[in-house]
C-alpha cells in the first residue's frame, strides 16, 4: 500500500482531504509512479479503517486534479505528472508583454479536467447518433435541455420555473445582448440606460457600447456592497445589472434586507433587474440566500450558464423570464434565431437527465474547497495584503490597503515576469468614474494542478510582500 502518512480524526480538514493530500504527496516525491495501480477504494478502506466514501472522494479529487487515471474496468493507475524540482531556478525576467505565460491564473478558469468520464461520453454518442432535425422547431431552445434546466434550477436555486421561463443562450455574454436587444425602449430615438456595478464585469460594458446604450455606473464599495442610496437616486434606468450572490470581483452579497430594497425601488421605478447568476454552484458553505427572481418572477431576469461548472467553451446559457419581458426575449429571439446546435443541447439535456452534472458539480465543489484552502493558509499571517472574494466562487481578489495605481502596475508585471497571468483590480473598475479601490489583483484557483497553484501562489506572495513593504515605507 503507498504511504499517505497518518490521518487525524481530530483535525478540521475532512478525512477525505487528508488522504488527497497524503496521495497527492506521495505521488510528488517518487513513492508513486505513473502507470502503478492504486488499491481499490474498497481495500484502502479497509486497510486505513476509514469508510469507503472517504476513499472515493479523495480519489475524485486526485482524479479532477489529474494526479490519478480511471479506467473503466480496469482500475485506477497514477498518472504522469511533472514533480517539483529540488531546487527552483532564478526566474528569466524579461518584459511582461512578450512573456510566454506559463500560467494563467486570471479569473474565468474553470477546471476541465475530469469532465470527459463515461457519462459524458454516452450523452454526446447519444445525441450524436439520433437524427438531425429537418428545421429549427423552437427558437428559444431545445425543448429536453430548456425542461432540464428549469429541473435544475428547481433542485440547486429554488426557484419555481417551467421550461417555457427558460431560453438557451451561447454562454452569458449572449444572454446579455439579448436582453439588451429585446428591451430596447419603444420610442423612436430613445437611447437605452443601463445600471452597471462599478467596479464589475468589463464585458457588459463593451457589449453595451455595441448596442448604442448608456452604461450607468452605481458604486460597489470594498466592504460595503452594492450602494443602494446610488441605485436609489436613479429613477430613470431601463435595466439594472447586478451580480447579488457573490458580487463581481468584490465578493460582497446583498443580503435579505438589502435585497427587499432593491426591488422595492425596481417595482416604483419599473426597472427590469437582470440577476446574473455566474458561480452560485460553489457558495463554500456560505448560506445561500433566495435568488432575486424568486422574490419577483416578473420584475427579475435570471441569466446563467455551464462555463463555471463544466467550460466556457461549451458556450450553453440560460435566461429565465417571464411574462412581458420572457414575450419580449423570445421575440428577439426568433428573429435571431438559436446560436446553440441542437447536438450540444441535447448531449447537455441528457446529461443532465443522468444526474451527472450533479455528481461532476460535486466533485468540482470538493476540489475548490481544498483549493480555496490552500489558498487560505498561504495567505494567513501575510502582512500588509487582504484577500477579498473567498466565500465562494472560483477567484481571489488581493489587495494592498493604501497603494496606490503604479504600485498596482508594478505587482501585475512583477507576476507576469515569473510567468503568472493575472488581472488588476483597476481593470474592473468603470473608466471615467470615481472608484475608491486599493491597488490589488484578481486572480483564479480553478484552473491549474494543484502543484501549480500552490507554486504560482508562493511567487505571488513573494511579490505582494515586497511592494507592500515598498509603499508602507514610502518607497
Amino acid at each position: 500500500m503507498i504511504s499517505v502518512g497518518i490521518l487525524d480524526r481530530g483535525a478540521p480538514a475532512p478525512l477525505h482531504e487528508q488522504l488527497a493530500h497524503g496521495l497527492r504527496a506521495a505521488i510528488l516525491a517518487g513513492r508513486a509512479n505513473a502507470g502503478d495501480v492504486v488499491p481499490s477504494s474498497r481495500a484502502l478502506a479497509a486497510d486505513l479503517g476509514v469508510a469507503r466514501g472517504t476513499v472515493v472522494a479523495a480519489y475524485e479529487i486526485l482524479a479532477g486534479e489529474g494526479y490519478l487515471l480511471t479506467r473503466p474496468g480496469g482500475g485506477t493507475l497514477v498518472a504522469d505528472v511533472a514533480r517539483a524540482p529540488q531546487t527552483r531556478a532564478t526566474p528569466r525576467v524579461v518584459a511582461p508583454e512578450i512573456i510566454a505565460s506559463a500560467v494563467d491564473l486570471r479569473p474565468g478558469r474553470p477546471g476541465v479536467s475530469g469532465i470527459v468520464d463515461a457519462a459524458w461520453r454516452s450523452a454526446w454518442r447519444r445525441a450524436s447518433g439520433e437524427l438531425p432535425d429537418a428545421d429549427v422547431d423552437d427558437a428559444l431552445g431545445d425543448p429536453g435541455l430548456r425542461a432540464q434546466i428549469a429541473a435544475h434550477l428547481a433542485r440547486t436555486r429554488g426557484l419555481d420555473v417551467t421550461a417555457d421561463d427558460v431560453l438557451v443562450t451561447a454562454g452569458t455574454s449572449d444572454a446579455m445582448l439579448l436582453l439588451l436587444l429585446a428591451l430596447r425602449p419603444a420610442t423612436a430615438g430613445a437611447r437605452m440606460r443601463v445600471g452597471i456595478e462599478n467596479p464589475g464585469y468589463p464585458r457588459v460594458r463593451r457589449i453595451l457600447d455595441r448596442v448604442g446604450a448608456e452604461a450607468v455606473a452605481v458604486p460597489v464599495h470594498l466592504g460595503r456592497g452594492l450602494d443602494l442610496d446610488a441605485v436609489e437616486a436613479h429613477d430613470d434606468l431601463d435595466v439594472l445589472i447586478v451580480t447579488p450572490h457573490h458580487h463581481y470581483p468584490l465578493g460582497s452579497r446583498l443580503d435579505a434586507a438589502d435585497r427587499a430594497r432593491l426591488l422595492r425601488w425596481a417595482a416604483r421605478t419599473e426597472t427590469v433587474v437582470v440577476e446574473d447568476d455566474y458561480d452560485s454552484e460553489f457558495p463554500h458553505g456560505r448560506a445561500p440566500l433566495p435568488p432575486l427572481h424568486l422574490l419577483d418572477p416578473a420584475g427579475v431576469v435570471v441569466i446563467g450558464s455551464f462555463s463555471k461548472v463544466l467550460a466556457p467553451s461549451l458556450r450553453c446559457g440560460w435566461i429565465v423570464a417571464t411574462g412581458a419581458v420572457r414575450d419580449a426575449v423570445a421575440c428577439a429571439r426568433s428573429d435571431l434565431d438559436p446560436p446553440v446546435s441542437q447536438i450540444p443541447q441535447r448531449a447537455l439535456a441528457l446529461y443532465l437527465e443522468d444526474g451527472a452534472l450533479a455528481r461532476h458539480t460535486a466533485r468540482r465543489r470538493r476540489d475548490y474547497r481544498h483549493r480555496r484552502r490552500l489558498l487560505l493558509d498561504a495567505f494567513a499571517g501575510v502582512d500588509g495584503v487582504e484577500l477579498l472574494a473567498t466565500d465562494g466562487g472560483l477567484h481571489a481578489v488581493a489587495v494592498l490597503p493604501g497603494a496606490g495605481s503604479a504600485v498596482e502596475s508594478a505587482v501585475v508585471d512583477d507576476v507576469a515576469r515569473r510567468g503568472i497571468r493575472v488581472a488588476p483590480l483597476s481593470s474592473y473598475a468603470v473608466p471615467g468614474e470615481t472608484s475608491d479601490l486599493p491597488a490589488g489583483i484578481v486572480f483564479g484557483y480553478a484552473e491549474p494542478s494543484i502543484l501549480t497553484l500552490v507554486e504560482a501562489i508562493g511567487d505571488i506572495i513573494d511579490v505582494l510582500r515586497r511592494h507592500g513593504a515598498q509603499a508602507g515605507s514610502g518607497g
